[in-house]
């Protein structure tokens, strides 16, 4: 008697030459894709949000440094010329934003009169605009003065008489201030 054999259908095979059963797929679903690219992509966000935060930030130490650099300059010149310096702080909404200058007082003899004249008190790395004879030292990274603000060191022999008061700064939704009291102790906020 003759047995009749039936062949069945091999696999199928893969480039490799393997065979592949339901199930063994290998790879990632659409699904699996598009959660992985989601969780990446709200990765990537917060991390820019994160560096944009702390360069506001740093702009703004760096433009309240600024501030405190300025007012030890002024407090120092009238300590040592033993003359009365002004230190003035120019707002976004002045005619030269967002800048300060420094005004030493000057005797005129044939008035007998005591002005304040424009002096440039910028050093190395400060840009710095001059306008009719004044010097405008603006401030570094975009950073705002909130109020114009200007403040008087008055040396008194071996004691400094200050105009106390408070520069604030803005960038974007960061800001600082820097406190000058009357005896000429400078805070930073």
């Amino acid at each position: 008697m003759h047995k009749e054999m039936r062949i069945q259908n091999p696999k199928p095979a893969t480039p490799g030459g393997s065979r592949i059963t339901p199930g063994d797929e290998k790879g990632f679903t659409l699904i699996e894709l598009a959660l992985t690219l989601t969780i990446l992509g709200i990765l990537l966000t917060v991390g820019v949000l994160s560096y944009a935060g702390i360069a506001r930030s740093a702009n703004m130490t760096a433009a309240k440094k600024q501030v405190e650099i300025a007012l030890e300059r002024a407090k120092t010149a009238a300590r040592q010329e033993n003359v009365t310096y002004q230190l003035i702080f120019y707002s976004s909404a002045d005619t030269y934003p967002n800048s300060y200058e420094f005004k030493r007082n000057e005797y005129d003899p044939g008035t007998n009169i005591w002005s304040p004249l424009p002096v440039n008190g910028s050093v190395s790395g400060e840009t710095v605009q001059t306008a009719g004879g004044d010097f405008y030292i603006k401030f570094t990274n975009g950073v705002n003065v909130v109020n114009r603000v200007t403040i008087t060191f008055s040396p008194e022999g071996t004691t400094m008489s200050v105009t106390a008061m408070t520069i604030n700064l803005i960038k974007g939704s960061t800001t600082g201030s820097v406190s000058i009291d009357a005896s000429g102790k400078i805070t930073t906020i």
